[in-house]
């Protein structure tokens, strides 16, 4: 059971490692966001963040349903961000749905997985707040655009709206998301 002192520590402490939720991240310029995202970052379990993001989303296997007209794609996934320390990247899992009207049918199936580039410091900060990340609500965009804010990458088109909820469950809504620290390199 956490106490009230604890989680505004644990909050505090995901607030400080997390480059996207510093507190000078406000008077931060564009330039300072390229200068931070200027290379590209391998972590130590295989993902990739581009240069010019601050983190990615993955979905390895999400399920895709039909039903008539209507189509829509479930699962879970990590969100890994770029860190505030050189060497440190901040992991942790969310739930993520999207739906569009491209239906053909009544079926489901696993679908190809879902790479989603984080491209702004307002969307990671969001999701290092536990906050959930609607798609009508930021640029987002098929292709890489520096104006953007989510770009998709593999497994899902432009024709899909779509929500980020990290955590794991309604426990992770009342305590907080549970942020690991994973090794991520530069590459050069």
């Amino acid at each position: 059971m956490f106490t009230l002192n604890q989680c505004n520590l644990s909050c505090a402490a995901v607030a400080a490692f997390c480059l996207a939720i510093s507190p000078a991240s406000a008077d931060m310029t564009r330039e300072n966001d390229v200068w931070i995202t200027r290379a590209a970052m391998q972590t130590d379990t295989g993902y990739q963040i581009p240069a010019g993001a601050y983190g990615i989303f993955v979905v390895n296997r999400p399920r895709q349903v039909s039903l008539l007209d209507l189509r829509g794609m479930a699962g879970r996934g990590d969100v890994i961000l770029r860190g505030d320390q050189s060497g440190e990247c901040l992991v942790f899992r969310a739930r993520f749905v999207a739906g569009d009207f491209g239906g053909d049918g009544i079926g489901g199936h696993l679908a190809t997985p879902i790479r989603i580039v984080l491209q702004s410091r307002r969307v990671a900060r969001a999701l290092a707040h536990g906050h959930d990340v609607v798609s009508d609500t930021y640029r987002v965009t098929g292709q890489a655009h520096h104006d953007a804010d989510i770009v998709l990458g593999d497994g899902l088109a432009d024709s899909y709206g779509f929500v980020i909820n990290p955590g794991r469950n309604v426990m992770d809504e009342i305590f907080g998301v549970a942020h690991r620290r994973i090794t991520c390199t530069p590459v050069s």
